[in-house]
């Protein structure tokens, strides 16, 4: 038996070869085909598909539990066809515990690096992609342009550690399958199709000064314009019917739109009950709101709606209501100051720096009260272009005003529960999937170690499969570059 020593020097670099596993070339089914074609032949078969998940196991572990806020120190941890298969103290006999063939496989000697839960994020957009110079022409730029590049934008994600991400604008089934397949490597993906929004509302990104002579999906599909309960209904039902895990609307003004006040609420109450009621009749996870103020988050819980993004002017009143009714808010803070500095400063026109300044600092009080109020507060990074290289930068803000160990919990545990996930992701434990980061040092204690990378990431794995690793012995499966 070999057992990897796990204690990584400071600053060393990340594997970039692939280990002798089967790849695209090795193992496919399509490729080398030889002649006569076997008539056993699967037409179907999905060349780009990955073999079965290498065995692993760790021993003398430290595995971070976000939802106890606890280390639970020395433990073995097996991991097998992508899930978590058990957690037990590490034995210390000299076989450790383990089978003949347990031995004979992967066993690395953990007690060097803390293993934490893969990180979810609650609100990305995925089609928001790098190359344009702002907001408006990010928003308005090519689909097809969009869903190529998305690529880079989901491996960049998972490279960081976020396993799982939602998104909240733009996004697709297939997008979600072909991760899902490893056509293409990144986070687990639930999405929503476009916002759905009213004319002149913060989903509208159609010329100001023009006349609109009809409704539906412009640019890169984040958005999707709304007039009136029958295109509400049809919009809603269209949207599920393509394969939405959920549905987002707005009703409140917002920073990146040019044609609403901030305090503008948005959508009738009759539109918005017809899209939470087809979301909940077609199977939907949640219908979830774009909202800043008190009064459009009040209007939306009124009509429905089970989730609030962004949230920055939450009142303790109406965090209480959040509370009590069951809503969960997913603030995203530090887009804000992000959005405000070079070399990103000419992303937003003027009035929507005048915005941005309005909700900047509130956020912090907001999900202070919101925490104090008992709501479930999920992550949040909603940033665009290349600001999606900054993601894990809202540990550092939320830090600023919480407990580490509670913006771990709102990171994993939490948006678990949104994504009706709770026991399969956010979690290590027997019967989840085995997304883990690991880290050099607790992220209970300090949670900005996760933003600091180069420093304290030692390696990223989702459904088993590694794609990032500087840990002697656990060797890369999926490079992401």
């Amino acid at each position: 038996m070999q057992i990897y020593n796990t204690t990584a020097p400071p600053g060393a670099a990340y594997t970039s070869g692939a280990p002798a596993v089967p790849t695209i070339q090795r193992h496919s089914t399509l490729r080398h085909v030889q002649y006569p074609v076997p008539p056993d032949l699967d037409i179907t078969a999905k060349p780009w598909a990955l073999p079965e998940q290498t065995p692993l196991i760790f021993v003398h572990a430290n595995v971070v539990d976000p939802a106890a806020g606890k280390v639970l120190k020395d433990v073995t941890v097996k991991l097998g066809g992508g899930i978590i298969r058990s957690l037990e103290p590490t034995s210390k006999e000299s076989d450790l515990g383990l089978t003949v063939e347990e031995l004979q496989g992967t066993v690395i000697d953990a007690k060097g690096f803390y293993m934490c839960p893969g990180l979810i994020d609650c609100h990305v957009h995925i089609m928001a992609v790098p190359g344009y110079e702002n907001i408006v022409d990010t928003i308005n730029g090519v689909r097809d342009t969009a869903l190529l590049r998305s690529a880079w934008v989901l491996k960049n994600m998972l490279s960081q550690g976020f396993t799982t991400v939602r998104d909240v604008g733009g996004a697709s089934k297939p997008q979600a399958q072909a991760v899902e397949q490893w056509l293409f490597p990144g986070p687990r993906l639930f999405q929503g199709g476009p916002v759905l929004s009213q004319t002149g509302g913060h989903g509208d990104s159609t010329d100001p000064y023009a006349q609109q002579g009809c409704c539906g999906v412009r640019g890169t599909g984040l958005g999707r314009l709304i007039d009136g309960v029958p295109e509400a209904l049809r919009a809603a039902r269209e949207v599920m019917r393509m394969g939405a895990d959920h549905i987002k609307i707005t009703t409140s003004g917002g920073v990146g739109s040019v044609t609403d006040a901030l305090e503008a609420t948005q959508l009738t109450k009759e539109e918005i009950v017809a899209i939470t009621t087809t979301v909940k009749n077609m199977g939907g996870i949640i219908t979830t709101s774009h909202c800043y103020t008190n009064e459009g988050i009040r209007h939306s819980i009124e009509a429905g709606v089970g989730g609030i993004e962004h949230g920055n002017l939450l009142d303790e009143p109406t965090a209480k209501l959040m509370a009590e009714k069951g809503i969960y808010l997913t603030p995203t803070l530090a887009v804000h100051g992000i959005i405000m500095n070079p070399p990103f400063e000419k992303f937003l026109l003027p009035s929507q720096r005048e915005k941005n300044a309005m909700v900047r600092d509130a956020g912090l009080v907001a999900i202070q009260n919101a925490e104090k109020a008992g709501v479930t507060v999920c992550y949040g990074s909603d940033l665009l272009g290349v600001m999606h290289a900054f993601q894990t930068q809202e540990f550092v803000v939320r830090s600023k005003v919480l407990p580490s160990a509670t913006v771990l919990k709102q990171a994993t545990t939490n948006p678990a529960k949104l994504l009706k996930m709770e026991g399969k992701i956010g979690t290590i434990a027997p019967g989840a999937f085995a997304d883990i980061i690991f880290l050099k040092d607790d992220p209970l204690k300090d949670c900005t170690i996760i933003d600091r990378q180069n420093e304290f990431l030692l390696g990223v794995m989702k459904e088993g499969r590694v794609v990032r690793s500087r840990i002697p012995g656990l060797e890369v499966e999926v490079p992401l570059w």
